[in-house]
């Protein structure tokens, strides 16, 4: 039993993302489409990321926001 959760495990840390990788651009996107877990940890990675933001990008990273019925 200890076995099958131990690949159990090793096989779900193979299926999660690295989002931290990905572009500013990219994140957005992935936003607008993302469920559960995976909107908050990309939420998390572009709230690391918005000092660094362009204009146009923050202007996209509101809008994806809005969209998803986060106020600002």
């Amino acid at each position: 039993m200890k076995k099958i959760a131990v690949m159990l495990l090793f096989a779900l840390s193979l299926l999660a993302i690295d989002w931290s990788d990905r572009s500013t651009k990219e994140l957005i996107a992935a936003l607008q489409n993302a469920k559960g877990s995976n909107a908050a940890v990309i939420l998390h990675e572009l709230k690391k990321r918005e000092p660094l933001m362009s204009p146009a990008e923050k202007k996209a990273y509101e809008e994806a926001l809005r969209k998803r019925g986060h106020a600002r």
